[in-house]
C-alpha cells in the first residue's frame, strides 16, 4: 500500500503521514488507532504511539501537552525565543541543539518531533465548517529582541520570520511583537503561557530550566491574564507587527 493510499484511507493529508513515516513528527493517537483500523493490527499501533510519546515527552512537561491539546485558546508571552507552536523545524533544532550538558542527536531529533507534532492542534481541521473556529485560539506576544537574537544561522532566521508572517494569517492565530524602545515591562521577561480548556478552566504555565511550575488557583490565574492584557497593550498590533516583521526580511 502507498503512502498517499494510507493517507487517503485514514484521512489524513499526504504530507502528514509522510512526516509520520519519516520520524519529522510523532504520530497522533487518531492516527494510530486509523491505522490500527486500517491494516488490521488490533491495537498495537495505538499502543506503540502512547510509548512514543511517553519516551519523548519529559515527565513534568505531559500535564502541558494533554491540556494544550483540549484547549480553546492559549496565550503566550516570550521574551528571549519565539514560541514553540510557531517554530520552523531548523530553528526548533538549532533551539534544542543549544542545551547544556549536548543531548545526544537522537534525543535533540525526538525533541524536535515532539515540537513539530505539538503544532498540529493550531492546523485548519478539514472536517470543521467554515463559520466554526479553526483549533484553539492562539494568541502570542513576544519580545522584538527574540526575532533579532540568531538561533542557528541567519538564513534560519529569515525562515522563521517568513514563517510567522505566514501563521499570522491564520484566522485563529495572533501575532504582537514589544518594541525594545518599550523598555522594560510587567512580565520583566519571565515567559508564561495560559490555557483554557474546554470547560472554561485556565491554567497558568511556567517553564524553567528543567522543571515547570502549574498555577491553577483562580486568583493566580487572573494575576497572569491581567498581566497578559497589559504585555498587548505594550505591543505593536498585528498589523504593525507583521510588518516589522517583513522589514526585518527586506
Amino acid at each position: 500500500m502507498t503512502l498517499a493510499e494510507v493517507a487517503e484511507r485514514t484521512y489524513f493529508a499526504t504530507s502528514t503521514v509522510g512526516a509520520y513515516e519519516t520520524g519529522a513528527r510523532i504520530a497522533s493517537a487518531k492516527f494510530a488507532a486509523a491505522a490500527d483500523k486500517l491494516f488490521g493490527s488490533g491495537d498495537t499501533l495505538t499502543e506503540l504511539q502512547k510509548l512514543m510519546e511517553n519516551v519523548s515527552l519529559l515527565p513534568w512537561f505531559r500535564d502541558r501537552v494533554n491540556v494544550e491539546r483540549n484547549a480553546t485558546e492559549i496565550r503566550e508571552y516570550e521574551s528571549y525565543q519565539v514560541p514553540g507552536l510557531l517554530q520552523t523545524e531548523e530553528y526548533a533544532r538549532a533551539n534544542v541543539s543549544s542545551v547544556r550538558p549536548m543531548l545526544a542527536n537522537d534525543a535533540i531529533e525526538r525533541a524536535v518531533a515532539l515540537r513539530m507534532t505539538r503544532q498540529q492542534i493550531l492546523e485548519p481541521d478539514e472536517d470543521t465548517p467554515v463559520d466554526q473556529p479553526q483549533g484553539p485560539r492562539y494568541w502570542a506576544v513576544f519580545d522584538e529582541s527574540a526575532l533579532l537574537r540568531v538561533v542557528g544561522t541567519s538564513e534560519i532566521m529569515q525562515q522563521q520570520r517568513e514563517h510567522l508572517i505566514t501563521m499570522a494569517h491564520r484566522p485563529n492565530i495572533t501575532i504582537q511583537v514589544i518594541r525594545n524602545e518599550v523598555g522594560v515591562t510587567c512580565a520583566f521577561g519571565r515567559a508564561f503561557s495560559l490555557l483554557v480548556s474546554k470547560n472554561n478552566s485556565a491554567m497558568a504555565y511556567l517553564e524553567d530550566i528543567g522543571t515547570a511550575h502549574y498555577v491553577r488557583d483562580r486568583d493566580e490565574v487572573s494575576r497572569y491574564t491581567l498581566i497578559f492584557d497589559h504585555l498587548r497593550s505594550f505591543a505593536l498590533n498585528d498589523v504593525q507587527s507583521i510588518r516589522l516583521i517583513k522589514e526585518m526580511n527586506s
